[in-house]
């Protein structure tokens, strides 16, 4: 019926094909498609390796708990202190 010889399929040249590649880059479907699919696998990718962060230590009420301690600490020394100087001056 319909025959192709080989005299009929004319080959392009890479001089022919960069208009094509140049009008296929510019066109505004496939400018939006690239960034849409940029942002779908940056987006994937973001779930993918999300970890979620460990909690912080509560340093605020640790550190008011070590407070009072240290400051019994002194009190206690200063008392001891007291009572030896005390007892030194009575002698």
């Amino acid at each position: 019926m319909f025959q192709v010889q080989l005299a009929d399929i004319k080959t392009m040249t890479i001089k022919e094909y960069i208009p094509v590649i140049l009008g296929v880059l510019k066109d505004l479907r496939v400018i939006g498609t690239v960034i849409v699919m940029i942002l779908v696998i940056q987006f994937a990718k973001f779930v993918t390796t999300y970890r979620k962060k460990p909690p912080k230590p509560k340093k605020a009420k640790a550190a008011k708990a070590a407070q009072p301690a240290k400051e019994e600490k002194k009190d206690e020394k200063a008392a001891e202190g007291d009572a030896a100087a005390g007892g030194e001056e009575k002698k």
